[in-house]
């Protein structure tokens, strides 16, 4: 059923509005959730989706007062969210990825589907590559649970955004009502990086940072991991961090500015598997043997490391516990019928994954 005042394109603009009705430039100003209703009414949003569809589920009083709410708003229903009731009632995440042009969330996103899958989960996706995060969140939020991804606005923008629907946030955490996270250790993973490096005779070690590893951010700021490395290698490699764009081929410039800067360098470090596995390809333009002279480390642990010579050592996130521990929390919040729960903290610990670069 629709419920909702008419569009009023017959009326004339700017005439006062009918009682209940918003006026018109409020109407068109921003598409009215399932969530507003929700609050509205002071039901959850299953309860909003039983009431519009008149499912037989909740008691007469409720199904009016959600009824009310919706007329006083001038919700509809999207065509998704139907076909959702129609399917069964099926659980519906929102997966949001920064880019599919980079393989670490290209692979996330098939292990996520296929995990998704066999809890009976329906998963929609965005790229934040073409939609910036607080528009992608929006038009999702009258489709989905639960949102699942690696988000870079901060908190705050983020509750805005996402109409109240709960963010379960890969790699970073959150103590917010309403917001989970699934973390990584990156600092054991540089650890255990600089400590396996140095067991294979590596003294003088660098690093190539990520310029953009803060998305959000007009301005490079520090990645994580370059905190840490700089804590963990104290001053025998301090200031031996070159920056770069975020791919194969920044990956290449950095390692050869490194190389120039810093000659004696014996190991690198990379923000990523991409940025390594161009260190790698400069390695063979520069005439320089690895792991002989320069041995090279990347972070992920992509399969695409296996495709380079020689195949590169990564400091390797397991996706498999990343993507099985954000499920369980998307779990736990549809057997709360997805209320607004504790902050609910899981952490992945990478491992050395050894190849031939190191």
């Amino acid at each position: 059923m629709t419920c909702g005042p008419p569009f009023p394109s017959r009326r004339r603009l700017g005439a006062r509005p009918m009682p209940g009705e918003r006026p018109y430039h409020q109407a068109m100003a921003k598409r009215v959730t399932i969530n507003d209703v929700a609050q509205a009414a002071g039901v959850s949003r299953q309860t909003v989706t039983r009431a519009i569809n008149d499912m037989g589920e909740i008691n007469e009083q409720t199904k009016q007062r959600v009824l009310e709410a919706c007329q006083k708003l001038g919700y509809r229903p999207s065509r998704f969210a139907r076909n959702l009731v129609v399917r069964k009632k099926t659980r519906a995440m929102g997966y949001l990825v920064a880019s599919f042009r980079n393989p670490y969330f290209t692979e996330i996103a098939g292990d996520l589907l296929n995990a998704a899958a066999e809890r009976g989960w329906h998963v929609v996706m965005a790229s934040t590559e073409t939609e910036d995060e607080p528009n992608a969140l929006d038009m999702l939020s009258g489709q989905v649970d639960v949102f699942i991804g690696h988000f870079v606005q901060n908190d705050d923008a983020l509750a805005r955004a996402s109409g109240g629907i709960p963010l379960v946030m890969l790699e970073r955490p959150s103590s917010r009502p309403g917001m989970h996270s699934v973390e990584v250790d990156i600092r054991e993973g540089v650890r255990e990086a600089i400590q396996a490096l140095r067991t294979k005779g590596a003294r003088r070690i660098g690093m190539i940072d990520s310029s953009y590893s803060l998305r959000a951010s007009p301005t490079y700021e520090p990645s994580p991991r370059r905190g840490y490395f700089e804590e963990l290698v104290g001053g025998e490699s301090t200031g031996m961090v070159v920056v770069g764009e975020e791919s194969m081929a920044g990956g290449g410039r950095a390692f050869a500015e490194l190389v120039a800067t810093y000659p004696d360098m014996d190991a690198v470090l990379a923000f990523n598997d991409l940025m390594a596995i161009g260190a790698v390809q400069a390695s063979h333009a520069l005439g320089i043997e690895v792991p002989r002279q320069v041995k090279i480390c990347g972070f992920d642990g992509l399969t695409l490391g296996e495709a380079v010579h020689p195949t590169l050592t990564t400091v390797s996130i397991d996706r498999h516990a990343l993507v099985s521990s954000a499920l369980d929390i998307a779990d736990a919040l549809a057997a709360a019928d997805f209320g607004v729960l504790p902050p609910m903290r899981r952490t992945v610990r990478p491992h050395m994954l050894w190849r031939e670069s190191a």
